[in-house]
């Protein structure tokens, strides 16, 4: 289950770039820092809900 969890938040982190890359032609670096943000947070609370 770790390895599917870790790998979700790897697509979740790799989805802001690819879809600002799909809607404009270009990959900006703010879309990678929010991709790896959401990433990041994904892996961090994950599905336990956690609250801050």
């Amino acid at each position: 289950m770790a390895t599917v969890h870790r790998l979700i938040s790897l697509l979740i982190s790799l989805a802001a770039p690819a879809a600002t890359w799909a809607a404009s032609g270009e990959i900006r670096f703010e879309f990678i820092v929010l991709g790896a943000i959401l990433g990041i947070a994904d892996w961090y609370w994950g599905p336990s809900g956690t609250l801050l």
